[in-house]
């Protein structure tokens, strides 16, 4: 791990570099246009706006020396490298889910239209009117998608793009969505949708699935408000199923725009952990064992009996009790059992403990990396390259619910591994301490990442120093830089 001093520059050696760069302008408003008619963008951008992500955007390309030496003529293509005319590419960015209450209008919990629309137009220079560009992700079921278009502004750029007659299309891969009650996380119902227009795939790992170590025939796999009858049907020992769209398997090119956060269940959130949202169906992702570690799960911790007593009345009542008895006895478990200290109880595998998300993550970076339509390995490795949102980040009780960290950065890289090392290192994390990234070390690990294991980030300007995020309660002295000793 890296001190602060020693994050700016990696030696000569180093299998890959990050790069980041201020914007200190913050988002764009209104039509997401660029503030500069670029030479290279004068065919995709057409009007004018106050977008000053696209200017950043380049900077990290020029950085990165992409297409150096056509740089500054109408000619430039920074992702030649990857993006072939004429391909298809898919653009992945983090839409988990409607803001409510007091994260309204705070921009912290999805991908900023604004660092979409600078990376799409790049994307169109790339491919060409031969090409397509999918813009797409499968939220929480609970999520309103009518009200994540307006929020995340794919109204306004899914207009704009339409009537530019650009090929780029917006899609919501869920087959399923669900009727939640914000404020109690009450499933009032479920309805079915129609997911992705290319279809999807069944995709088995079978043993070369990280689940595999922890699986037999009973192993409890659970996903908060699903069936865990039907995660653990997908995935015992020898069989480990994901429902996998086929917009992402039928790609030939990844481009991966995450937001910076962290997270309840997997310590932080950035560019392998967005790759859940490839999955069409939450139903074939463990998040977690039923249960506490001394009987065989990872659910919550052994020692404390309020976890386990909220899991029982969850799975007890939901979907079976009424809305007003949900909330009845919801409000007095969490007052009874923790004082009104509901942030620092563990539910549903959101602790450090958690041993099983971070599988299911590389499992996913393996599949969008290798594997194609039908869930047959490709042959070769799919390219993959991440803009990571970190204009304004979160910390504290995420994904979910979030304190708003604003940074002002973009951080750019073609390894995804590298990637959230870099950040994990920014966000002032000990990566030792993080399953997700501990085991990129891995030799399975290399499916999906070339082994750049050192968090190196590289500042386009002005360097600013770490920014220790405040993290998720049930994590709170288990993931911090510098707790731990070397």
């Amino acid at each position: 791990m890296k001190t602060e001093a020693q994050i700016d520059s990696a030696p000569s050696g180093a299998c890959s570099h990050v790069l980041a760069c201020q914007c200190p302008e913050g988002y764009g408003s209104g039509n997401y246009a660029p503030r500069t008619r670029f030479p290279e963008l004068r065919e995709i951008a057409g009007e004018s706006g106050d977008n000053a992500i696209h200017g950043r955007l380049r900077d990290l390309f020029l950085a990165a020396g992409l297409d150096a030496g056509r740089y500054g003529s109408r000619e430039w293509n920074p992702l030649g490298k990857w993006i072939a005319p004429g391909m298809r590419v898919l653009i992945k960015p983090n839409w988990v889910k409607h803001e409510t209450g007091n994260l309204v209008g705070q921009n912290v919990l999805c991908t900023h239209p604004s660092v979409l629309r600078a990376a799409i137009d790049y994307v169109l220079i790339a491919t060409g009117s031969p090409g397509q560009v999918m813009v797409a992700d499968a939220p929480l079921q609970g999520a309103d998608f009518a009200r994540v278009r307006e929020q995340a502004g794919i109204d306004t750029l899914e207009r704009h793009y339409r009537n530019a007659g650009l090929p780029v299309v917006f899609r919501d891969l869920r087959l399923c969505r669900a009727e939640v009650d914000d404020r109690s996380s009450y499933v009032k119902s479920t309805h079915s949708l129609a997911g992705d227009p290319m279809g999807y795939s069944i995709v088995d790992l079978g043993a070369q699935s990280r689940l595999e170590e922890i699986s037999d025939d009973r192993t409890p796999f659970e996903v908060a408000d699903y069936n865990g009858h039907a995660t653990r049907a997908h995935h015992r020992r020898g069989v480990h199923e994901y429902c996998i769209a086929n917009s992402a398997l039928g790609c030939d090119v990844i481009l991966n725009l995450p937001k910076l956060k962290s997270h309840v269940k997997s310590g932080m959130t950035g560019a392998m952990k967005n790759f859940v949202g490839v999955n069409c169906d939450k139903a074939y992702l463990p998040h977690y064992r039923r249960g506490a570690p001394d009987r065989g799960g990872d659910e919550y911790p052994a020692e404390s009996k309020s976890p386990a007593a909220i899991a029982y009345f969850r799975r007890t009542l939901q979907n079976r009790a009424p809305l007003w008895l949900w909330k009845t006895a919801r409000s007095l478990a969490f007052f009874l059992l923790a004082n009104g200290e509901r942030n620092v109880i563990c539910q549903s595998g959101g602790w450090h403990g958690n041993d099983t998300l971070w599988r299911t993550i590389h499992d996913l970076c393996d599949i969008v990396t290798n594997y194609g339509v039908g869930g047959t390995r490709r042959g070769g490795p799919r390219s993959i390259l991440t803009l990571v949102d970190a204009m304004v980040c979160g910390e504290g009780l995420g994904p979910l619910y979030p304190r708003s960290k604003p940074l002002k950065l973009l951080i750019w890289g073609d390894d995804i591994a590298a990637v959230d090392l870099a950040c994990a290192a920014l966000m002032g994390f000990d990566p030792r301490r993080i399953p997700m990234l501990s085991h990129l070390g891995d030799a399975r690990a290399r499916a999906f990442s070339r082994g750049a294991h050192t968090p190196f980030l590289q500042y386009t300007g002005e360097k600013i120093a770490e920014q220790p995020f405040a993290p998720p309660p049930t994590w709170k002295g288990h993931i911090e830089a510098g707790s731990f000793g070397p």
